[in-house]
């Protein structure tokens, strides 16, 4: 604990804001929405808020309606099997994520799966029968039910690692449409506290609701995304909010002598002349098809960089590349040689629309105002029915510098209704990505990444 921190700071955030809209007949009641518990920090807007009516009266909701709700408590105890599955199937899932954003693109992605997951995951815990079945799947893999997933997420984001010198903060909160009347489902609000911590408002979906949400998001990254939403839809039946907020330094520090100007080829050939970031690492990672790098950052974290074997490109790589071949990988780092690395410093900014990859990774019946069961995220009401969702939105960011790295990452789920020492002498391998790459910050303890994207021209 005695680590001196640098002024300059790597930090990351992701804000995730899921948007549930409707127009009008009756939720349908289902199975009642599972426990839940993720490790996030309690998340109050600051805003002023009123004293809360309880939702089981019925009443017009106001304030923070999970004043007076009590938390589920999650079981975290998973068998070793059982978390080598879901760790496999959350790498697949953010694999999954970037290969199909990476084919929209056309190259140049950046996403936070661990952002949009979280989003979803709330989202899921309002679903119910096949909608919740698929969203589990795409998310989860086979045969994973939501008091598993909930308790997995809670157990994973406890892991991460939030401190001094490495800071990964997780916010979520949930907005609902006081003109409505809507008041969220009983378990519903019970898992959403326990699990991610949320704070749940209503308020009318007007100019001050708006402009609320956008506070908050600024507020829990930092003032890295200022703005959300350009407009609030008054219709609308709930707005959920996810943020990360990410910081660190790398372990060893760049000098001024180790950035210099390299070129970057791009899969075209083009090049172009770039800051470049020498250094030689201990940690190198190698399959069949690609090689990389681990680089540490000062507690709890690293940035992994992975180039596709020579004669191959990075759309080679991401159709080969699935969770177990990830994990094998990423978990067994080879110390054996000294790294030769030399990294490029970029910024880049990237947008999707996610409905389109999501549907085609299994949720299909979430996006489907017929098929789409969400009748555990409400309470019944005569004006309100068939809720699904209908546009997911994901903004991202990132720089990468000397220092470290600062990146953020929007995504907007909109539901509506129908309606030091002397070291040994050592083998040397060379890690210089200078031509296109994948890279990702993973945590320590799981590997799975945090932020995953690919890096095609500067």
């Amino acid at each position: 604990m005695n680590k001196k921190m640098n002024k300059k700071r790597f930090m990351s955030l992701v804000l995730t804001a899921v948007i549930a809209g409707s127009t009008f007949a009756g939720c349908a009641n289902e199975e009642k929405s599972v426990n839940t518990n993720v490790s996030t920090n309690s998340n109050e807007p600051s805003t002023s808020s009123g004293t809360v009516d309880e939702p089981e009266k019925k009443s017009k909701p106001s304030g923070n309606l999970l004043d007076k709700v009590t938390a589920v408590e999650v079981n975290t105890d998973l068998s070793e099997e059982q978390l080598g599955k879901l760790n496999e199937a959350s790498a697949d899932w953010s694999l999954n994520l970037l290969r199909k954003c990476y084919k929209e693109d056309g190259g140049d992605s950046f996403i936070s799966p661990l952002s949009i997951e979280l989003a979803l995951a709330m989202t899921a815990n309002g679903a119910a029968n096949k909608t919740l079945e698929q969203m589990l799947t795409t998310m989860a893999g086979e045969n994973c039910d939501i008091n598993t997933f909930n308790a997995y997420l809670k157990r994973y984001t406890d892991s991460l690692e939030n401190d001094d010198w490495a800071k990964l903060e997780i916010a979520n909160a949930i907005w609902t449409n006081e003109t409505r009347n809507v008041i969220p489902g009983e378990d519903f609000l019970k898992n959403v506290k326990g699990v991610f911590d949320a704070g749940v408002y209503s308020e009318p979906f007007e100019t001050p609701a708006l402009d609320n949400i956008n506070k908050f998001c600024k507020e829990k990254t930092d003032g890295q995304i200022e703005k959300v939403l350009e407009e609030i839809n008054p219709e609308a039946i709930m707005y959920l909010v996810n943020a990360l907020n990410f910081e660190a330094k790398w372990a060893v520090q760049y000098t001024d002598y180790q950035v210099s100007k390299s070129m970057f080829t791009e899969e075209n050939g083009n090049q172009t002349e770039m800051d470049m970031l020498f250094s030689t690492e201990n940690e190198y990672l190698c399959n069949d098809f690609c090689y990389g790098v681990k680089k540490r950052y000062e507690s709890g974290y690293s940035f992994v960089a992975l180039l596709p074997n020579e004669g191959e490109t990075v759309s080679d790589f991401l159709e080969k590349m699935d969770g177990n071949a990830w994990m094998n990988m990423v978990n067994n780092p080879i110390t054996a040689y000294d790294v030769d690395t030399k990294i490029p410093k970029f910024e880049k900014d990237s947008s999707y629309s996610l409905g389109d990859i999501l549907q085609d990774m299994g949720m299909k019946d979430a996006f489907n105002e017929t098929d789409a069961d969400f009748s555990n995220i409400i309470e019944p009401a005569e004006d309100i029915e068939n809720i699904y969702i209908s546009h997911v939105i994901h903004k991202a960011h990132i720089e990468l510098t000397e220092s470290g790295t600062k990146a953020a990452a929007v995504t907007v789920v909109e539901m509506t209704c129908a309606g030091a020492y002397e070291p040994e002498v050592k083998e040397r391998k060379e890690v210089y990505l200078d031509r296109p790459f994948v890279y990702a910050i993973v945590d320590n303890e799981n590997n799975l990444p945090i932020f995953i994207g690919t890096f095609d021209k500067p």
